[in-house]
């Protein structure tokens, strides 16, 4: 299936894996690039010489073309931005702005810049500032969402933007795919679904938890990290109101963090100064990010919270994401030809 956004990325297959934060390590996106998607690397978690490292890596697992998600409040931003301008990342996946422009640097000119915006207005802002291509993230979508849905967001800026739209948020299978580029879009961007693949790198309980959750599980709530963000609660989180309600989170999770991201606890508490920049509540989403990653590396979902879209309610088994790509193609093609057929009666 050929569009004006697998031609831009040199992909096979117009289908994107998300840039997911503490879930988009090597296995994933080798993965997906192999499948001829574009697979994403996550720069959460990593320091330069890490990042650096992973890069290598899947480009050793994968003669594909692949990007790097970053966004501005990761630890060592723009080390780790430099690290992926050094090593010449074909897509520089982005949120938040654009990242040239923050830190006074060059882009490449053979490398794609594709961020991702939650409204119109951002993503025709972001065409200004140079993107080669826009994903824009549903209200459905997992993760840190906004208020317009899919089928409103997709079809305006598909309108409104002469580079590729990416729809994202609601898409897991076929019918999705064919429905996106219905609307405009040149392809779509996944998180849940492969989230729950065989390839993604976290606990098999949080797997489970999307297989066996309904779309109505799937909520949106500012208690978890301070943000509007959509996943699946876990039992235990019925009564949970942030931090303010469990005071003795904060310590363990700053320590946490400082541990993940392979910084000082005194860095640590210089990127919460930071957070202040994009409005963002610091000790909440501290403590937001210690659960994720209990849930995401123990499988600790009762007491935590998996990241998900509200297709999860769709999501039924956990295949490889060869078998995955594979699949929604065969659909597309199927709910291409059919409709055809009968518009043609």
């Amino acid at each position: 299936m050929i569009t004006r956004l697998t031609r831009l990325l040199g992909i096979r297959h117009p289908i994107i894996q998300a840039g997911m934060s503490l879930v988009s390590y090597v296995p994933l996106a080798a993965a997906v690039s192999n499948a001829g998607g574009l697979g994403i690397l996550t720069a959460s978690d990593q320091d330069p010489s890490d990042l650096r490292e992973n890069i290598q890596k899947v480009r050793s697992l994968t003669d594909r073309p692949f990007g790097v998600n970053a966004v501005p409040y990761m630890p060592g931003y723009r080390e780790l931005v430099q690290v992926i301008l050094e090593e010449r990342v074909p897509v520089f996946s982005h949120g938040l702005g654009n990242p040239f422009k923050l830190l006074k640097l060059k882009k490449p000119d053979e490398m794609v810049f594709m961020p991702t915006a939650g409204t119109v207005d951002q993503a025709v802002y972001m065409e200004k500032e140079g993107a080669d291509a826009v994903i824009v993230h549903g209200f459905e979508g997992g993760g840190h969402v906004g208020h317009i849905a899919s089928s409103v967001l997709i079809p305006k800026a598909a309108e409104c933007l002469r580079v590729p739209v990416i729809a994202s948020g609601g898409f897991c299978d076929g019918r999705g795919l064919a429905s996106a580029l219905a609307l405009g879009a040149e392809g779509i961007a996944m998180g849940t679904r492969f989230f729950a693949t065989q390839e993604c790198p976290v606990h098999s309980r949080a797997k489970d938890a999307v297989i066996r959750a309904s779309e109505k599980e799937a909520i949106v709530t500012q208690k978890i990290d301070g943000l509007r963000l959509r996943g699946i609660p876990g039992s235990l989180l019925k009564h949970y109101r942030g931090w303010p309600s469990s005071p003795w989170e904060v310590i363990p999770g700053i320590i946490n963090n400082a541990k993940g991201s392979k910084i000082s606890v005194r860095e640590m508490l210089r990127i919460i100064l930071e957070f202040r920049r994009y409005q963002m509540p610091a000790l909440q989403f501290i403590c937001g990010c210690a659960r994720f990653r209990h849930t995401f590396s123990e499988g600790r979902v009762d007491d935590g919270f998996t990241v998900s879209g509200q297709v999860a309610g769709r999501i039924h088994d956990i295949p490889c994401c060869q078998e995955l790509i594979e699949r929604i193609l065969r659909e597309a093609e199927e709910t291409i030809k059919s409709l055809h057929q009968s518009l043609a009666v």
